[in-house]
């Protein structure tokens, strides 16, 4: 998959608004973009908004323009440009845009979770922006993202996606949501089964499409698995993609997360799935090869296991008889995890009668602002609803004793040799014990005490061991020596907050438990 990508300066001395980060921050991220953080994640997000309006007919230029964003903005201090001449600044601020700023790597990444909403795309890409210096600050503005379309999905030029081609798409997703429906009712692994079966059904291998000379489009896309068209195929990127979208469009029992990764097969480039089991273990995917009449089969190299060699990067994957020889391409080095997406060393064993996992609730009084954050906890086992119910009351203020099990249930619900110097109600208790095991509360805990933004930040910054910020975040109500000042830091870097109401961070303000959904859904993404 070749790439092109440009930076381009245009010196602008223009006066700009910054807007909002916090809206940025509310967005979902995919299994790649969690990864992300900073501005890395502020423009996947504004990106991932804009390639789904695309994909859904209600934009067609693929010319994005992100306005002025506060992840891109310093003070000539911060710089080390006070005092220096303009063009000085505009050296050093370009400096700073290259450190801060990882387009390929934001590309990579969308492209990894948009396995449906970019199926118009070719395989160039630029970008570009222009720069305000203002009195003591230096902003990125207009940053310009030119995504590239592919030539049969154009209409008039390579910026503009056709709408007759968002039309049969649409139509293609709603054939996958028709498979989706069909194994609702099935366990994860019978869904998971079925979705590479009914893709095989659908579709053979593309042979003419890997011919020298022809154009990237279809073939590689899902449009061609779900279109109703038997004679339209695919070449494994299409495969794979189509898996991703099924599982992407799937409710689990379990906390299955399936991902879509690049490299080769015995030396020849490749594309496949590396699915997440309820067991917490990887297992290859290989769609392409699990065709009917091919070497692999389903039983081969589906939620397959390898040998792990160069490190991680590399999997042999035994057939009984012979082998594959599966390696991950460069880039996919710490994109979905540190390092590189690790296999089980064995195959995944299906056993039928084994429990299937609860149900998680789904809530019926979360608004859109928190619908997703809220339903993941629960998904995730960190909430159970509030009141035993289906809701999760998320305008109710939050109490300190309410995060910090939120957060022991992230943490996969430790034992704790400690015992808290306070008694709580029993669901609660082994939490407490925990936080004062970990030095996240002492002696003199409150637990009826509402939870702060201060408190929200500094608690989960605590649990997932202080991971230290590149840069320290500035807010004139954030004292540099308060306790809470890192966590404070992390929390913007990360993209878990960008202040309130403005310049401010506002510590004191009490968190509503849909806030604190929030914070986690970001912070653990």
């Amino acid at each position: 998959m070749n790439k092109r990508w440009t930076a381009a300066l245009l010196a602008l001395a223009l006066a700009v608004t910054l807007l909002p980060g916090a809206a940025w921050a509310a967005e979902a991220a995919g299994p790649a973009g969690s990864r992300l953080t900073g501005a890395d994640l502020a423009v996947y997000r504004a990106l991932r908004d804009e390639v789904a309006r695309i994909a859904d007919g209600t934009r067609t230029s693929t010319v994005v323009t992100l306005s002025d964003q506060d992840a891109l903005s310093w003070t000539l201090s911060e710089l080390g440009a006070a005092g220096d001449g303009e063009s000085a600044a505009v050296d050093k601020l370009k400096s700073k845009v290259a450190d801060t700023l990882h387009i390929e790597r934001v590309y990579t990444a969308l492209a990894s979770d948009c396995a449906y909403e970019l199926f118009w795309r070719g395989t160039e890409y630029t970008y570009g922006f222009s720069y305000s210096i203002q009195g003591n600050r230096a902003f990125v503005q207009d940053l310009t993202i030119t995504l590239q379309v592919a030539e049969a999905y154009q209409d008039g030029g390579d910026t503009t996606v056709s709408k007759d081609k968002v039309a049969a798409a649409k139509k293609a997703a709603e054939n996958a949501k028709a498979i989706v429906d069909k194994y609702q009712d099935s366990s994860d692994y019978e869904k998971l089964a079925a979705y590479c079966q009914e893709i095989c059904r659908l579709v053979s291998f593309d042979f003419a499409a890997t011919a020298d000379g022809a154009p990237y489009g279809d073939p590689w896309q899902l449009v061609n698995v779900f279109d109703g068209d038997p004679d339209t195929n695919v070449v494994c990127e299409g495969y794979s993609k189509a898996f991703q979208y099924l599982c992407d469009l799937s409710e689990f029992d379990g906390d299955i997360v399936c991902r879509t990764v690049t490299g080769s097969m015995n030396g020849s480039d490749h594309m496949w799935n590396v699915v997440q089991m309820e067991d917490g273990k990887n297992y290859l995917v290989d769609v392409t090869n699990c065709d009917s009449g091919d070497i692999g089969a389903l039983d081969r190299r589906f939620l397959a296991g390898g040998a792990r060699e160069d490190g991680g990067q590399t999997y042999i994957i035994s057939l009984n008889p012979g082998s594959m020889t599966y390696t991950y391409r460069d880039e996919q080095k710490d994109l979905h995890t540190d390092g590189w997406l690790a296999l089980s060393g064995s195959a995944y064993v299906y056993d039928p009668s084994a429990p299937r996992p609860k149900p998680v609730p789904s809530f019926t009084d979360t608004p859109a602002w928190c619908a997703k954050e809220a339903q993941w906890a629960a998904e995730k086992g960190i909430t159970k609803g509030y009141g035993g119910g289906s809701t999760f009351a998320p305008g109710v203020d939050c109490t300190h004793t309410q995060i910090l099990t939120f957060l022991w249930r992230a943490a996969d619900e430790p034992a704790s040799a400690a015992k808290a110097p306070v008694t709580v109600e029993t669901w609660y208790q082994d939490a407490i014990d925990w936080a004062y095991g970990q030095k996240m509360i002492g002696d003199d805990f409150n637990a009826d005490a509402l939870c702060t933004r201060a408190d929200a930040v500094s608690y989960i910054w605590q649990a997932l061991d202080k991971p230290e910020a590149e840069e320290t975040a500035s807010f004139p109500d954030v004292d540099a020596d308060a306790p809470y000042a890192g966590a404070v830091s992390w929390a913007v870097e990360k993209g878990v907050t960008r202040g309130y109401g403005g310049d401010a961070f506002a510590p004191d303000r009490v968190c509503t438990r849909g806030e604190i959904a929030a914070f986690l859904y970001r912070a653990y993404h």
